[in-house]
Formats: C-alpha cells, sequence, structure tokens
C-alpha cells in the first residue's frame, strides 16, 4: 500500500471515529507512520483530505453501482438492481458510508462545493433523468426524486444496523420497500 492509501485509509478511520474537528492532521500523520511533512506533501490542507477521501469513496460507490446494474436500460428493473446494490454498498462499507453521511452534514460540504462531483453524474440521477424524459417516472424535479430514493436506502440501511433481520427478511423488505417507493414515483 502506498504512502496516499495509508494516510486516506487512517485519516478515513479517524474522521468517522472522532469526526473532522476532533481529528488533528498531527494524530492522522502519527497513526499513518508519516512525517507531518509528508502528509501536507500529498495533501496541503485538511480541507483537501477531506474532500479527497469524499471524492474517492464517491468514486468507488458509483463504479460499484454501474458495474452491479442488471441492465443498462431505462426501466423499472434498473431502478431495483441500482437500489439494491446502493443499499449492498453501504451495508459492506459501513466505515466509508457513515463518511459519506458525515460529509454530507458538515460544513465542508459547503465549502468544497466546486471540487466535488457533481451529483448530476451520479447514476441515479442520470437514470431517473431519463426515466423522466421517457414518461417512466413523474415529472418531478430529479434531485427532488434523487432525494427520495436515498433516503429509502438510508433510511433501510439504519434500520437493518439497528436490528437483527435475517438475510431473508432483509431481502423482503427491501423489495417491499422498492415497491413502495416504486408506486410514489412511476408516472
Amino acid at each position: 500500500m502506498s504512502k496516499n492509501e495509508i494516510i486516506i485509509n487512517t485519516a478515513l478511520r479517524l474522521f468517522v471515529e472522532n469526526g473532522f474537528h476532533g481529528t488533528a492532521t498531527s494524530r492522522i500523520a502519527q497513526e499513518a507512520g508519516v512525517a507531518n511533512g509528508t502528509l501536507f506533501n500529498y495533501f496541503p490542507s485538511k480541507e483537501t483530505l477531506i474532500v479527497c477521501i469524499y471524492n474517492s469513496i464517491m468514486q468507488n460507490l458509483d463504479d460499484f453501482i454501474i458495474e452491479s446494474l442488471s441492465s443498462h436500460s431505462v426501466s423499472k428493473e434498473s431502478f431495483r438492481s441500482l437500489f439494491f446494490a446502493s443499499l449492498q454498498w453501504n451495508l459492506d462499507n459501513a466505515e466509508e458510508f457513515q463518511y459519506l453521511q458525515q460529509f454530507k452534514n458538515s460544513p465542508y460540504s459547503k465549502k468544497a462545493s466546486k471540487n466535488l462531483m457533481i451529483q448530476e453524474e451520479h447514476p441515479l440521477y442520470v437514470l431517473i433523468q431519463n426515466a423522466i424524459d421517457l414518461v417512466l417516472l413523474k415529472p418531478m424535479p430529479v434531485a427532488f426524486l434523487f432525494s427520495l430514493f436515498t433516503a429509502q436506502i438510508n433510511g433501510l440501511y439504519e434500520y437493518f444496523i439497528s436490528n437483527e433481520i435475517s438475510k431473508e427478511n432483509q431481502l423482503v423488505l427491501i423489495d417491499e420497500t422498492f415497491d413502495l417507493l416504486w408506486i410514489m414515483i412511476k408516472d
């Protein structure tokens, strides 16, 4: 693993454990086994590091979703596939998911918005826009439908990690939740 990857992995863990403001760059450097100067050679500021981690996680999530799609057509099954893939990624990558939630609700998301991956590039956003254009979904603002979709995924995630639910029952709940969401958004 490169020094850059070690710094990112260490920072990710510490930011999730202690928050952005509760994690000093000196602690990241120490736990990563590098000098402070080395950390700043890779990342000129703490904000740069925080945004870099966010962008990296989002790219990994988007890549996973695209690879997991059962079809690249604009269909109910594409939405279902994306729904399942997004939730599965969250469950399999709990630390990264927590980081995304923390970042979204932090001042860094607003300060760094010009540097962030554009929401319109997210696979779900593109799929929603295409579905509206094809009159498969209600003609509502794409950002609103995107929010409805992600809220259901995040709600299921929180429910699953807070309760002991068998895999079989999880699959039933995922399917039922998607069906309810689909009823709300289909045209």
